[in-house]
């Protein structure tokens, strides 16, 4: 479902060749950092979803992006942050974990996707773990770095606005195992002007912020 004003976004990955810390959440968040709602309906072990968003926050820090992660549970769970059942502010995104349909086989497959509108600064990702989990099994690679920086990805979408992609670095469209074997560095990582533009637009977004306080957690 894309409605107007919406673009999506997808990362995919294709096998080839080999085939082969986190905050916790707090009663306050800092006002300035980029608050993101984790919603894990894919059953991610607490331990393996703390690494993974040890390697986004770690690769968001290098764009000087301050993070505060609240982890929002399903209501059969009980009472989650208050911040969970409040409407999105500005400059806040959700990210969705979850399983991808099997409607895409073979060797390329979506990541995920990112929904922003065109206005707003603020937005909608979902990462599919058990794609994540296809090309960890072809890299021989842990799922835990591979899932925090498809994590990564989609909030750069989302903080750039943008459903481009580039030929190097994080935001590349096509993720192989080979790329994910040799591990280099600049394969997992936002270019400078992306740090330059990324920072720009969350400066944007705390002043959109500031008309309206953030509610609790």
């Amino acid at each position: 479902m894309t409605p107007l004003g919406i673009a999506r976004t997808a990362t995919v990955i294709v096998a080839v060749v080999l085939m082969t810390s986190t905050r916790a959440p707090a009663s306050a968040v800092i006002d300035d950092s980029l608050l993101v709602r984790i919603y894990d309906n894919a059953g991610v072990l607490a331990s393996e979803l703390a690494a993974a968003l040890r390697t986004t926050h770690d690769i968001l820090r290098r764009a000087d992006l301050s993070v505060d992660w609240v982890r929002c549970g399903a209501r059969r769970d009980g009472p989650g942050p208050a911040v969970c059942d409040q409407p999105l502010s500005s400059g806040d995104v959700v990210v969705r974990l979850t399983e991808g349909s099997d409607q895409e086989n073979g060797e390329r497959r979506a990541l995920g996707y990112s929904l922003f509108d065109g206005k707003g600064v603020s937005g909608f990702a979902t990462v599919y773990v058990d794609r994540v989990d296809w090309l960890a099994r072809r890299a021989q690679y842990p799922r835990a770095p591979l899932l925090g920086r498809a994590i990564a990805h989609e909030i750069g979408h989302l903080l750039l606005r943008s459903n481009a992609h580039t030929q190097t670095g994080l935001m590349r469209e096509v993720w192989t195992a080979e790329q994910v074997v040799r591990n280099r560095r600049e394969d997992w990582t936002f270019s400078p002007d992306q740090n330059g533009d990324l920072r720009n637009a969350r400066y944007a977004a705390m002043s959109n912020a500031k008309k309206g306080r953030r509610p609790p957690t």
